[in-house]
């Protein structure tokens, strides 16, 4: 097929799949005309009331409105109408105009978008110059540009070399990354699990915060398998520990600062499992520090997102915490940065991890 009738083709493709998108809209808009139209003339008919006694009299209240009060002048229910079928009534009314605001948006611009279709299927068909086929062309590539971004959209996957998590755009590049443009995202990883295990070394992508990473890491090993029956011993557990931390690399523990504390941990849970305490003060939940978010609210957000997509593939989160622990009997206290592998599961309380941040 040469490319001018797969051009031709696509075109056709393109303007029959618009009007089969138009028809279906025009058909959900006179669905909700007609709901409407029933729900106004329940509300604005008066009320026929019919009282059985011995002379079967039949009286009529006035309507029950589109934003009449609901009470009477003494402040009480109104009693010749069904109070909760009004306001299902009326709360179902600014559903479907709101809904019908949507739908004639989208047959406003679909009609535009039919009619830059059927323009450029007769200039490419007709015996116009180069202009007219090129202003053809672009509009056909137009459409397809509007069908690529409105089309669904795949998963976020972790971009090891900026350390994000990304999304794809409509033109199957990098959204939201220096350079993204030029990159293809079905050339990222489709591991998670590996993903999540380059975010151990986050607070440094070179040699040097890997092994800060390392060093951190078994300084906190050392740290909490240090013997408590010897006072002696845990001395010198605790100089060792402080040692090794005072060799990691200043960077890391610079960047890490805390946002948020945990401030209760609930027993058999994930989160006790993993080693988290009480009073932790959080300072990287995955990819998620202060330094890359700017406030509480979108550290949230990136958390909920974080802990979505490790129980998706079930896999661990990579967590971080700032530990306060008393030495010497409470006369000094050490404060030092811990690594944890934080699996989130269904456990016998609410959530996954079974801890509360603030």
């Amino acid at each position: 097929m040469s490319p001018a009738a797969a051009e031709a083709a696509a075109s056709s493709d393109l303007l029959t799949t618009k009007r089969k998108e138009l028809l279906s809209l025009s058909n959900q808009k006179h669905s909700l005309e007609l709901e409407v139209n029933a729900i106004i003339s329940e509300l604005t008919s008066p009320i026929t009331i019919t009282t059985t006694n011995d002379s079967n009299t039949t009286t009529t209240a006035p309507p029950m409105g589109i934003d009449t009060p609901l009470v009477d002048n003494e402040g009480y229910p109104r009693s010749d109408i069904d109070v909760y079928r009004v306001r299902s009534l009326r709360k179902r009314f600014h559903e479907i105009k709101t809904d019908y605001r949507v739908v004639e948006g989208r047959i406003e611009r679909g009609l535009l978008e039919l009619s830059a279709l059927r323009d450029a299927e007769t200039s490419g068909g007709g015996s116009g110059g180069d202009a007219s086929k090129s202003m053809s062309k672009d509009k056909v590539n137009e459409a397809q540009e509007i069908q690529a971004r409105r089309a669904p959209k795949p998963k976020p996957k972790f971009d090891p070399v900026t350390g994000k998590w990304v999304v794809k755009s409509w033109d199957g590049s990098v959204a939201g990354v220096e350079n993204g443009e030029v990159r293809k995202f079905e050339d990222l990883s489709h591991s998670s699990e590996g993903a999540l295990a380059s975010i151990a070394g986050i607070a440094g992508s070179g040699g040097s915060g890997s092994a800060a990473a390392q060093q951190e890491q078994q300084g906190s090993s050392s740290f909490q398998q240090r013997p408590t029956s010897s006072s002696a011993t845990a001395s010198s557990t605790e100089q060792t520990s402080s040692t090794s931390s005072s060799s990691s690399s200043t960077q890391q523990t610079i960047a890490l600062t805390p946002f948020a504390i945990i401030d209760q941990v609930f027993a058999n849970s994930p989160s006790q499992e993993a080693g988290i305490q009480e009073g932790d003060l959080l300072v990287r939940f995955g990819t998620v520090t202060s330094d890359n978010h700017g406030d509480f609210n979108s550290i949230k957000r990136a958390i909920v997102t974080e802990l979505s997509l490790a129980a998706a593939n079930e896999c661990s989160i990579s967590v971080a915490v700032r530990r306060t622990t008393s030495m010497l009997g409470g006369v000094a206290e050490m404060i030092r940065t811990e690594t944890f592998d934080l699996t989130p599961r269904e456990w016998a309380g609410k959530g996954l991890l079974g801890c509360h941040l603030q």
